[in-house]
C-alpha cells in the first residue's frame, strides 16, 4: 500500500521542487484542522490508487514544520498543491473528496505527459474531436 511520504526538512521539499523532479501532490495539513482529518483518508486512497505511476504523492505538518509551508503561502487548510519540475501548476484551498483529487492528479498526470491543452480538457485528442 502506497502511503503518502511526510515531509519535514528543506531539503526534502527542494528535492520535490527540483527541475525535473516530475510531478507530485502535496497535502498541507495540520493535526488541529478537521477539515484536514476528513481529508487524509481520501487523499491516501488517491496515493494509493495511483501507486506505481510516475506521481508521487506528500504531506507536510504545517503545526511542525511552518516553515515548510511559507514558501508556498499557504494561508489556509488543507490546502493542496500540483507540482511538476519544481513549478506549482496548481493549488487547491479546502478539503477535497477523492474524486475531485483524481481529477486533479489525471489533469497533472496529462500535463506531464505532454499532452495539449485540448486534450487535457476534453479527454480527446484534436484529431477525434
Amino acid at each position: 500500500m502506497a502511503k503518502p511520504k511526510d515531509l519535514n526538512s528543506i531539503p526534502s521539499v527542494e528535492a520535490i521542487m527540483a527541475k525535473g523532479s516530475g510531478p507530485a501532490v502535496i497535502d498541507f495539513w495540520a493535526p488541529w484542522c478537521a477539515p484536514c482529518r476528513a481529508m487524509a483518508p481520501q487523499f491516501e486512497a488517491v496515493a494509493q490508487h495511483y501507486e506505481g505511476q510516475p506521481v508521487r504523492f506528500y504531506k507536510i505538518n504545517t503545526e511542525a514544520h511552518p516553515e515548510l509551508a511559507e514558501p508556498f503561502h499557504v494561508r489556509a487548510l488543507p490546502t493542496t498543491a500540483f507540482v511538476m519540475d519544481g513549478q506549482i501548476m496548481d493549488v487547491a484551498v479546502g478539503a477535497m473528496d477523492a474524486a475531485r483529487l483524481t481529477k486533479k492528479v489525471e489533469w497533472l498526470l496529462s500535463k506531464s505527459r505532454g499532452e495539449s491543452w485540448w486534450t487535457r480538457l476534453t479527454g480527446k485528442k484534436a484529431a477525434e474531436a
